[in-house]
């Protein structure tokens, strides 16, 4: 088959075809200019009207109106860019004022918040914290050794009978190496007001279960005052919500009470809750902390560290705190978050009531390992006598303690509130 040859256009109709197209470009321009000059048209007329010079008078002076509008704009660019470039270097202009006004944060670290699935994280912020402490003796400073050698075995404390709310308490120091120490704090002693009334152990190793980071997890908190076996030492957060109708039913169920006070970590990416201790505070605004800490709720014995490894380190912060604490006639339980806390010399300075906790028991969330560690608190316990042994309220903890404490009793150990420990030996 044979193909036709394709016709060429011919030069007639390519010259109509590139007119129509520059017709068409020319008017879509011209559509355009006049939809700019409809647009600009009210901002000509208006420049129209504004003089072509300004007079100054101080100069006796007149500046072309153009030259005035150009220094104004770059006037303005300049004190952005220079307002911009403060902000980058020196932060924002507000001040930042320390708020003593409770509000929960939402990235405090708890292991399980709010009675959420649990998880793996670890109960305290330091990961390689001294799971077990062994006291020093007494003329040793805690302060010198990471860990205290092992403190002879003693036989366990002396039996009397009960002392009564109100009467004062022994202001003996103790005779043997790594007892708690009592130091005066006058007949009227807040925490001896405060302790649990109970019954003075039988003979036998003493051994006080402090449960940290309370009122906060309220399902939780619930389930250790409503389901384990007392007494407990029960310490709730300082910025936990109905403090006052939470502690009033953990103590009604007969665990004693004590206030965790947040203090400042190592590790500056952990947040501890708000109205944390700072080292860097200055000593007024530690003592409006400490105070509003210590008012929020009433019946507690003592105060015990929320973190804390880097603020327990510093001897002038803690001075000023404890002796707060002092004032108030209660007691200090320092939960060695560091091996070189300055806890026991600051104390013993301030003529401070105060006890130290030996062993961790649920740094990792797990059942058996909590039981593992209650192994070794009780070892201890029969060991010198007494032992303070501090947990959390997470599932695992809860549910080692509710078979294990039973079980401790019926072999011979005092479970027993933390104040029992002093008053034990008044």
């Amino acid at each position: 088959m044979v193909q036709k040859p394709t016709q060429k256009p011919t030069p007639a109709k390519s010259k109509a075809k590139a007119k129509a197209k520059r017709q068409t470009k020319k008017h879509q321009a011209s559509h355009e200019a006049l939809r700019h000059r409809v647009w600009l048209a009210p901002l000509i007329r208006l420049w129209a009207r504004v003089p072509k010079t300004v007079r100054v008078p101080a100069m006796d002076h007149e500046v072309e109106t153009l030259h005035v509008v150009a220094f104004v704009v770059l006037l303005g660019v300049a004190i952005g860019a220079g307002y911009g470039g403060a902000q980058v270097l020196f932060g924002s202009d507000k001040a930042k004022v320390p708020s003593v006004v409770a509000q929960q944060s939402p990235r405090v670290i708890f292991s399980e918040p709010n009675g959420d699935a649990p998880h793996d994280a670890r109960a305290y912020e330091e990961k390689v914290a001294e799971e077990i402490y062994l006291a020093p003796e007494p003329h040793e400073d805690a302060t010198d050794t990471e860990v205290a050698s092992l403190p002879p075995a003693i036989e366990p404390p002396t039996q009397e009978p009960t002392q009564e709310l109100g009467q004062q308490p022994s202001q003996q120091p103790p005779s043997q190496p790594g007892q708690p120490r009592v130091e005066p704090s006058g007949a009227q002693a807040l925490w001896l007001k405060n302790a649990l009334n109970v019954p003075m152990p039988h003979e036998g190793p003493m051994l006080a279960i402090v449960i940290d980071d309370m009122g906060v997890d309220r399902k939780r908190s619930r389930h250790m005052w409503q389901d384990v076996p007392g007494p407990l030492t029960l310490s709730f957060m300082g910025y936990a919500d109905d403090l006052p109708s939470q502690t009033q039913e953990a103590h009604d169920r007969g665990h004693e009470l004590m206030l965790h006070m947040s203090m400042e970590p190592s590790d500056a990416s952990i947040d501890p809750g708000p109205n944390v201790l700072m080292s860097s505070m200055a000593d007024g605004e530690l003592t409006s902390l400490a105070n509003w800490g210590m008012d929020r709720f009433e019946g507690f014995v003592g105060v015990n560290n929320h973190m804390g490894s880097r603020f327990t380190e510093d001897p002038r912060a803690m001075r000023v705190v404890l002796a707060e604490v002092q004032k108030r006639g209660l007691l200090f339980l320092d939960s060695r978050t560091s091996p070189k806390s300055v806890g026991r010399s600051v104390a013993r300075d301030l003529g401070l009531t105060f006890l130290e906790r030996n062993v961790f028991l649920d740094n990792d969330n797990d059942v058996e390992k909590v039981r593992h560690q209650l192994e070794q608190v009780e070892r201890l316990a029969r060991k010198q006598g007494f032992a303070i042994a501090i947990g959390h309220p997470r599932d695992a903890t809860i549910e080692a303690l509710k078979t294990w404490i039973p079980q401790a009793k019926e072999r011979g150990i005092n479970i027993v509130p933390v104040s029992m420990l002093l008053k034990g030996k008044g």
